[in-house]
């Protein structure tokens, strides 16, 4: 296994930076102009750029969507769209995010949707959420073809987004909860 990259955090500039960018209406008007709304779909769909495959997403499996927010600076769309909803304070505070609804694209931050997780809750949540059906984790293409092919739809027509997942839902399967 290679080397592991340590995740860079935001340092002071960086957070004044963002704290400019969440008050700036022309910047939040291009971070909305890439959010999209699927039919059938609680998430809000992200339409701009997605993220590589780098060492970091050896682990998380990669497809963010990524925001740049000011010359040079570049945040991960759904962490951009927290501080819009949350502050600059909690976005500090806040090391990672965890997705209720597992997909990487989605912006929707809302309680109990987007929620301040850890890396050990996370690992446990993707053991657990591959091997259901219905959960983008368990999407054969895998998470950053999936990504991009997803945001292509979204950028076309998101109707066909809620089509291509239909469409994954027949071919996978629906596994009922016991609850």
């Amino acid at each position: 296994m290679g080397e592991r990259v340590p995740v860079r955090r935001l340092d002071d500039a960086g957070l004044a930076a963002v704290a400019a960018a969440i008050s700036d209406p022309a910047v939040l008007a291009r971070y909305r102009a890439k959010v999209a709304t699927v039919p059938d779909s609680e998430c809000l769909w992200w339409t701009g750029a997605v993220s590589g495959r780098s060492e970091r997403e050896r682990t998380d499996g990669g497809g963010h969507g990524r925001f740049w927010y000011a010359p040079g600076r570049v945040i991960i769309a759904h962490r951009f769209a927290f501080a819009v909803m949350h502050g600059v304070d909690a976005l500090a505070e806040a090391r990672l995010l965890g997705h209720r609804c597992h997909n990487p694209l989605c912006q929707r931050i809302a309680p109990e949707h987007v929620v301040v997780s850890t890396a050990r809750k996370n690992r446990q949540e993707w053991a657990v959420q591959r091997r259901l059906p219905y959960s983008p984790l368990a999407d054969p293409r895998g998470p950053r073809r999936r990504a991009r092919e997803l945001r292509d739809l979204a950028r076309e027509d998101p109707q066909l987004v809620a089509d291509d997942l239909a469409r994954l839902q027949e071919l996978l399967g629906e596994q009922l909860t016991l609850w």
